[in-house]
């Protein structure tokens, strides 16, 4: 259970360091969305009632052990509650009978459990005017002077919404003036957070057993928490009330033998991994999503999983420039840890629409993780197209993200973007952080995908076209130099290698000088696309015949040049040509390797270089 343990100790050293930044939730308390507001006065009497706003909704709630997980039945909160709830006039105002039965029940068990609350040693006086303002029975009349509820024309509930919630959905949240307390907001009262959390405690009577966590006999949870992935909100990480099926039966009798966790364990455990969702979780998906997220337990710095290669501040046009800069901003996270200090990843999956699953897990020696987040980012980074503000394209050194590589190699392009589903995406994802943290080669079949979709340049606009030439040179230079530089400690250059005489490298810096050629050719603001770009699929399968083509091809365009020119490309093909071994035409004409279009890239970009340089002269 260490994945317990790890969240445990979070809460732990959350609860205790002050300047951690935004508070975890409390022993018995929840976030919850908050639709309307009602003050009140020391003696419960009713002073007025808001709309809550969209971007001040999130509200701490105390909660008892059966209502955080409420799915279905009534299951009261213990002070801010659904309007069906608290409301004890709310069944005047219901269409039938079973609406309103239903909404007397829930209130009825309200304000049971709240009077206990209130007779209880850990009453408090904002509790006390609430209960005597609720026991009036009053609210939605309130409401309805307020105009907060608007009624048919039989004075029943009509079909409106309150920020997007029917009214019987609808959290309300209370205040109370008049106290001289710090604050008038019940939910950001701590002594009245502290005051329940101690109450609640005291009134536990479940079974009690030992804890798996902490090892102690203590009051074991039946009903744990839900909420953890916002997008999921009614999927639960643990849960074993599923008696009939197959979720514990054929290896124990009761869930209780295959897991115990206290109460207080669990609330902290869940406590701990919501407050790291939300603020330090990523999403892999736009729709069917699944959450990364990566900690340390002491609270120390870590960086996003994904998005740590923009922590270089500035993009950079050159590799050196920019690997320097990566390595300064991992030296930051670096002098933060100390040799044992651990980082833990983890993703979470809703399996059903109920059932969370952890799909991943790894605990890291922090100076491990840090450093191959930095031979990843250093190593796997290529030029890609950028615009500056007034629109001029310039290459700059970028590493591609997870999600970028991923909708290059499987997406489509769909209008402006290249999009891929969901779950290949996230499945696609993991596989890719897999081999960062664990520094383990890339898997061939997405290098093959994504030298596939670069050799069909015509599939896509000119900037995806260009993205997805940089994505895949970039992962092709990290998967072919794994074993010869990047184990050495040695980086590799993103710079023609003259001496190369790999027969893909070189039919690649072929295909470049083809295109060069004809483009050069071109009247200003001409854009078709060259002989090279349209056969380049053809290239790749069968290169020798398609060379034959396209040397015929370009002879019109050679002698539209001016004779210089036209000796500058003859004496660069044939010293390319040159270098070729002694192969026979049946295995100069098989399909090349993705390393063609390295030799492509890095041919064309030399070639422009040169006339840049040409032009300035």
């Amino acid at each position: 259970m260490s994945w317990t343990n790890q969240l445990y100790n979070t809460y732990e050293t959350k609860c205790k360091n002050t300047s951690f930044g935004i508070p975890m939730t409390p022993i018995a308390h929840m976030n919850s969305k908050a639709q309307i507001e009602v003050t009140l006065n020391e003696k419960g009497d009713f002073l007025s009632a808001i709309k809550v706003n969209p971007q001040d909704e999130v509200t701490l709630i105390p909660v008892t052990e059966k209502s955080s997980g409420r799915s279905s039945g009534a299951a009261p909160h213990a002070l801010c509650d659904t309007l069906s709830y608290v409301a004890g006039d709310y069944s005047v105002y219901c269409e039938n009978e079973k609406l309103k039965r239903s909404a007397e029940n829930k209130y009825g068990k309200y304000m049971q459990a709240l009077k206990m609350w209130v007779d209880s040693d850990y009453s408090h006086p904002k509790i006390r005017a609430i209960y005597d303002y609720l026991s009036m029975k009053k609210l939605v009349s309130d409401l309805i002077l307020s105009g907060i509820i608007s009624l048919n024309n039989q004075n029943l509930f009509d079909n409106e919404k309150i920020n997007g919630q029917t009214y019987d959905k609808a959290l309300v949240r209370f205040r109370v003036t008049g106290l001289c307390d710090s604050t008038d907001k019940t939910w950001e009262d701590a002594a009245l957070i502290q005051t329940y959390t101690d109450y609640y405690l005291s009134t536990q009577q479940g079974n009690t057993d030992i804890c798996y966590l902490s090892g102690e006999k203590k009051t074991i949870s039946e009903n744990h928490p839900k909420g953890i992935v916002a997008s999921d909100y009614g999927a639960k990480l643990v849960s074993g009330n599923d008696n009939q099926g197959y979720t514990y039966r054929g290896r124990f009798q009761t869930s209780e033998q295959a897991y115990a966790l206290s109460y207080e364990a669990s609330q902290k455990i869940h406590s701990a991994l919501t407050w790291l969702v939300k603020n330090q979780g990523v999403y892999a998906g736009s729709k069917d999503k699944r959450m990364f997220v990566c900690w340390n337990a002491d609270g120390k710095r870590t960086p996003s999983l994904f998005n740590f290669m923009n922590c270089s501040e500035d993009t950079e046009q050159t590799e050196t420039s920019y690997r320097s800069r990566l390595k300064k901003s991992f030296q930051g996270y670096t002098n933060e840890f100390e040799e044992g200090d651990t980082i833990t990843v983890m993703a979470l999956d809703a399996a059903t629409t109920g059932r969370l699953s952890i799909v991943y897990y790894n605990e890291y020696p922090a100076i491990d993780f840090l450093e191959r987040m930095l031979i990843w980012g250093s190593t796997c980074c290529w030029k890609f197209l950028s615009f500056t503000s007034d629109q001029k394209p310039v290459y700059e050194v970028r590493t591609p993200t997870f999600r970028r590589i991923v909708n290059c190699a499987f997406g489509r392009e769909r209008g402006n973007s290249i999009d891929v589903d969901d779950k290949v995406l996230k499945e696609q994802t993991q596989r890719l952080l897999k081999c960062m943290l664990d520094n383990a080669p890339i898997p061939y079949d997405i290098i093959h995908a994504l030298a596939w979709r670069a050799s069909t340049p015509l599939a896509y606009s000119r900037f995806n076209r260009e993205t997805v030439l940089s994505t895949a040179c970039a992962m092709i230079s990290k998967y072919n130099n794994r074993t010869t530089k990047e184990l050495k400690g040695e980086e590799e250059e993103m710079k023609l290698d003259h001496s190369n005489t790999d027969r893909s490298y070189l039919f690649g810096r072929l295909l470049a000088i083809y295109e060069k050629i004809e483009r050069n050719t071109y009247e200003r603001g001409e854009n078709r696309d060259p002989n090279a770009l349209r056969l380049q699929s053809a290239f790749a399968n069968h290169p020798f015949q398609t060379w034959k083509i396209l040397e015929s091809a370009i002879v019109p365009y050679l002698q539209k040049l001016n004779p210089a020119l036209q000796n500058y490309y003859k004496n660069l093909i044939g010293k390319i040509v040159i270098l070729f071994e002694d192969e026979d035409t049946a295995i100069l004409n098989q399909s090349l390797k993705e390393t063609y279009l390295l030799g492509y890239y890095l041919q064309r970009e030399e070639l422009n270089k040169k006339k840049e340089e040409t032009e300035e002269k």
